[in-house]
């Protein structure tokens, strides 16, 4: 599984993402598609080339690290189309400018230590970093995304999806962001469980 997600992809240079970008809208324009997915390849870093994977009618998780590098908020808008509020979404999509790197972790209910086995139990103590907790270098905009539903004092049960939470670090270069999300996940405690922050 996942642990970890980015946009912009770190090996693929612009002309690739362009090509992945119009072959992606034309899969959905021929299917007459109008809600919100994800169009999946896989890349050879090797060849530069990309292959044709799979498209999920659906958000996935991973879809916070693109609305933090386009500023958009994709659950709006697959509200508002649906309730016929976003007929010219064809012009809003391509006036989308992406802007920097975001990158986010995954924190799940597993113990790494006895291979990845769900992990239960109450929760002793959450703590988040806050915004506060990210510092930007000179004016450079970082910021900080924390997608939870926790909270100290709840029993975390083995019968469930284990993904806790999710942190995203939004910075204008992969290296800061990578860095920043290192800072986050060293301020975030989750005691009672073993989780894969470490």
């Amino acid at each position: 599984q996942n642990v970890f997600e980015e946009t912009r992809g770190a090996s693929m240079h612009d002309q690739v993402i362009n090509e992945l970008h119009y072959t992606a809208v034309r899969r959905v324009c021929a299917l007459n598609y109008r809600i919100a997915g994800t169009v999946e390849f896989v890349y050879d870093q090797k060849s530069d080339q990309f292959y044709f994977l799979e498209v999920n009618t659906r958000l996935q998780v991973e879809h916070g690290v693109t609305e933090q590098v386009f500023n958009i908020d994709l659950v709006e808008w697959m509200l508002r189309l649906a309730a016929g509020e976003l007929d010219d979404l064809d012009v809003l999509a391509a006036q989308l400018e992406p802007g920097g790197h975001a990158i986010q972790a995954r924190i799940y209910a597993e113990d790494p230590n006895k291979d990845f086995q769900p992990s239960a139990g109450l929760l002793s103590e959450v703590v988040f970093p806050e915004d506060k907790d990210i510092s930007g270098q000179g004016a450079a905009k970082i910021s900080l995304r924390i997608d939870h539903w926790l909270e100290t004092g709840i029993e975390i049960s083995p019968l469930f999806d284990p993904m806790l939470a999710k942190i995203v670090i939004t910075a204008p270069d992969r290296d800061t962001a990578i860095q920043q999300l290192d800072a986050a996940l060293a301020k975030t405690v989750l005691y009672g469980i073993e989780t894969n922050i470490r």
